[in-house]
């Protein structure tokens, strides 16, 4: 079971959401639950496929037939504290990773820096502990954040393109093709 959030565009209505239930019914079941207004909002799935891209990919097809635009799937940021808890350590490991005072070094840059506690990228992070078989990783969420930052990148580019030149646009997909 994949577990992941699409961003949709707004506005959000009820008409989406019975929609996105009526294209999830005919397809697999109902595996997603929606939060929305009229700026927008996300779509929260729980899918079973073959593989993580698959599920999301899948899920954003669903999502777009039932007329809602996904403009990303929610980054999975976390804290020096929240890796601890995911890998099974304690938060003084994960800070002796950070600035490599332990383990083999290379720990992933922040996303967001910030003076109180800085944010990573579960995706990296994930693929670091793996690499460097430290802690504990659930394989399943750490291929399901690899495949969302990557397909997240790949809808910033989709909604980018749309904004290019026409004679500009082959230039751009022929970095992602």
């Amino acid at each position: 079971m994949y577990w992941f959030d699409l961003e949709v565009a707004g506005p959000v209505t009820e008409d989406h959401v019975e929609a996105l239930g009526d294209v999830l019914t005919a397809a697999r079941g109902i595996d997603a639950a929606v939060q929305g207004d009229h700026r927008g909002g996300r779509v929260m799935f729980s899918r079973e496929a073959d593989d993580a891209v698959q599920a999301v990919i899948s899920a954003i097809e669903d999502t777009e037939a039932a007329g809602m635009t996904v403009t990303g799937v929610a980054a999975d940021q976390v804290s020096v504290g929240e890796i601890a808890e995911r890998a099974k350590v304690t938060s003084t490991s994960v800070r002796y990773w950070v600035t490599g005072e332990r383990g083999p070094g290379g720990f992933p840059e922040p996303r967001v820096r910030h003076q109180r506690g800085s944010l990573y990228s579960w995706a990296e992070v994930s693929a670091w502990l793996a690499a460097s078989k430290l802690g504990e990783v659930d394989h399943l969420a750490a291929e399901t954040a690899r495949a969302c930052a990557l397909i997240g990148a790949a809808l910033t580019v989709r909604s980018g393109l749309r904004d290019l030149p026409q004679q500009d646009r082959p230039l751009v997909a022929r970095l992602v093709a």
